[in-house]
């Protein structure tokens, strides 16, 4: 029989991995999203100025700057998303709301105030390290992000990853 401490540790274990489960793929549609809007923006400058490009380049290019930006864009989304989504958690535990409905039932927390809560953390979070980094490294490293509404396309892209994090979430607890 296992004692209480390594049940302990084993339970955190397993929290973690969930946590880290939820992250990544929180991350990954947000990068996906993200990447796709970057390369569609990029194209629709050029077309603005009378490049012709066909469909199947269009196609070709998103995957061809997914594969590109993962390094660099990739990284940072998810540097971001573990931060927000990490503060979020903890806000997300002193909620009155949240807290209350954890007391009466563990697997039933608030998901309605958890679904904006956690959008709202992933926009925050794209926005944020977007706008950061040109006054740091002065340089827009995504082209798609240039301009409000290149930053306010990114934003989205990082509140669906907070909705999918907030998803992957209550469907876990509500399976465990």
């Amino acid at each position: 029989m296992e004692s209480p401490t390594t049940m302990h540790k084993r339970t955190k274990l397993v929290r973690f991995g969930l946590f880290m489960f939820q992250l990544l793929v929180a991350t990954l549609v947000t990068f996906l999203i993200a990447s796709a809007l970057h390369t569609q923006s990029v194209l629709s400058g050029l077309i603005s100025v009378g490049a012709e490009i066909p469909l199947s380049l269009r196609i070709k290019t998103v995957f061809v700057d997914f594969a590109g930006l993962l390094p660099t864009y990739g990284v940072i989304v998810f540097v971001g998303m573990l931060i927000a989504m990490s503060v979020t958690l903890l806000i997300a535990n002193k909620l009155p709301s949240v807290s209350a409905k954890r007391a009466n039932n563990p697997q039933s927390p608030s998901q309605s105030s958890q679904l904006w809560l956690f959008s709202l953390a992933g926009a925050v979070a794209v926005f944020t390290l977007l706008s950061a980094m040109h006054p740091i490294l002065d340089v827009s490293i995504i082209a798609g992000a240039r301009g409000l509404s290149g930053l306010l396309t990114q934003s989205i892209a990082g509140a669906i990853g907070g909705l999918v994090f907030a998803l992957v979430r209550y469907k876990l607890n509500k399976t465990a």
